[in-house]
């Protein structure tokens, strides 16, 4: 743990509640930058991946491309022009290989690269 998360851990007036939000906050930064070594250490490897499972020019390597984190299937649908379902389907096989994440942003499911 941090010299940080050490401290907070250790305040006597705080609650329990936010006693374990501030050690889940300090666990999240720590992974957080392992993340980011790993991923700088291993960054030829993961763009090779990234190459092989996105052939150049394919309908899956440009709905990769619109997962930035702000749109949902149906806008990236609409950029593409296919019906949410079928982009769907590859934000699915997009998941299973590790390249993207689902996550709710401000109230929509929207879809970010991971790598």
């Amino acid at each position: 743990m941090s010299k940080r998360c050490v401290i907070m851990s250790e305040r006597k007036e705080t609650s329990e509640y936010e006693h374990l939000a501030a050690v889940l906050e300090c666990i999240l930064k720590t992974l957080e930058e392992i993340r980011s070594i790993t991923i700088l250490a291993n960054q030829d490897k993961l763009e090779q991946r990234k190459r092989k499972l996105l052939p150049k020019g394919s309908i899956k390597e440009r709905i990769y491309d619109l997962c930035d984190g702000t749109k949902t299937a149906k806008e990236i649908g609409e950029v593409i022009g296919k019906d949410a379902s079928y982009v769907h389907s590859y934000l699915s096989i997009l998941r299973r290989e590790g390249l993207i994440r689902t996550i709710e942003r401000n109230g929509r499911i929207v879809h970010e690269q991971i790598i």
